[in-house]
């Protein structure tokens, strides 16, 4: 039942994040500042989460975040996919507990992921001129991923934390009803 409860609320926190992304953040006020905040999502669901239950709230917030976005169907997804087995990869071979080996992480997925929408939304006849203008909006969100992406990670561990304790502690006090009635 607790599995269940931290499904909900991370798919909940992912959603919630979506649609801020999909309203407020595309305001142009904000345009071209932030990085997409699904990715520290991505790599937290990886990293603390049972592989099929974040690699379905993967799939599930790459879908909705494609319905919302109003770009190419499936790019988000296919990002989001690779983004999540790519920390898959990594955390076999690499601590994945330190801020700046985090940090470095969340930098090169926001990286990859601004490449990858580049490549893809990139027309031929607009050429140098348009990737010259992208390469310092790219540059601001990578720095700032780095800068602000193990904080997030923070948060949701926090939060994840949280939620795993009071699922412990009502585990305990469930056991101790039970060896008192019988």
């Amino acid at each position: 039942m607790d599995d269940v409860k931290v499904f909900l609320l991370y798919t909940i926190i992912g959603l919630a994040t979506v649609v801020g992304q999909t309203t407020i953040l595309r305001l142009p006020l904000f345009q071209g500042i932030f990085y997409d905040l699904l990715i520290p999502l991505v790599v937290f669901l990886q990293l603390n989460l049972p592989m099929r239950k974040a690699g379905a709230l993967v799939l599930m917030v790459g879908f909705v975040m494609d319905l919302f976005s109003g770009g190419i169907f499936g790019l988000y997804m296919t990002v989001y996919v690779w983004i999540f087995l790519l920390v898959k990869g990594v955390k076999n071979y690499f601590n994945m507990q330190g801020t700046v080996f985090r940090s470095v992480l969340i930098a090169f997925c926001v990286l990859g992921q601004n490449l990858i929408f580049l490549l893809c939304t990139a027309q031929s006849w607009e050429g140098s001129y348009w990737l010259g203008d992208q390469v310092w909006s790219v540059m601001g969100q990578v720095i700032l991923a780095a800068v602000t992406g193990p904080a997030v990670l923070l948060i949701l561990e926090t939060i994840y934390n949280r939620v795993e304790t009071r699922a412990a502690i009502r585990g305990e006090n469930r056991g101790r009803i039970l060896q008192t009635d019988e």
